[in-house]
């Protein structure tokens, strides 16, 4: 019988995201700022970096059209010029997006208004969609006025669910290890229990023989 013992990979798999995890929410939480710039930083060197391999492959290989290849060439160019925009101006960009946010929440919830004062007389329903279409307005609303509070809000709601996340996992490991542990030990008594029946069998069967 060949004992197989159970590995631990799973909950230092475990460990080490959670660990991550919590790093990046406690980052979030504590300096908001800093991890957006971060992020977007590193989007932008990551699409900058892209574009100029495309652009090195496409000297390299030349396309036989000419039209295609300077295309290529030019396509390559923007999306560098994309990625050195973004890790110039991270935090313009951050603003632009939550604006752009907060408008289209706006006309969310300026469409959800429309559609709910078109029930007449208000049911209960219509007039729970017409409290969350308010709402709705006055949340996208202070977002485009204040992007950046905006900003932190969301950041350090982002870091609050990766730190939760990243303690769930930190305690699953160990509770994961714990399981492996007891299940090893199981597999191990069990193991030893068969081989001394087998070792009594053995001797029964050699004490029969020789009283034959």
């Amino acid at each position: 019988m060949k004992h197989t013992t159970h590995s631990k990979m799973p909950a230092n798999i475990l460990l080490y995201m959670g660990l991550i995890a919590l790093t990046f929410g406690i980052t979030s939480i504590a300096v908001p700022e800093f991890t957006l710039k971060a992020i977007i930083l590193s989007i932008g060197v990551i699409i900058g970096l892209s574009g100029l391999t495309t652009l090195i492959m496409r000297l390299i290989h030349k396309s036989k059209k000419q039209f295609v290849q300077i295309l290529s060439i030019i396509g390559a160019l923007l999306i560098m010029l994309s990625g050195v925009a973004l890790a110039v101006f991270p935090t313009t960009f951050i603003k632009i997006f939550i604006i752009v946010l907060g408008v289209s929440i706006i006309l969310g919830g300026i469409t959800q208004l429309v559609l709910s004062l078109s029930f007449f007389p208000l049911t209960n329903t219509a007039k729970v969609f017409l409290a969350f279409s308010i709402l709705m307005i006055i949340a996208g609303t202070v977002m485009a006025l204040n992007p950046f509070d905006a900003i932190k809000g969301i950041t350090i709601f982002f870091g609050i669910v990766m730190t939760v996340f990243g303690l769930l996992n930190v305690f699953m490991s160990f509770w994961l290890r714990n399981e492996i542990s007891n299940f090893n030990k199981l597999e191990k008594e069990t193991k030893q229990t068969v081989i001394e029946i087998e070792a009594e069998n053995i001797e029964i069967e050699e004490d029969s023989k020789t009283e034959e």
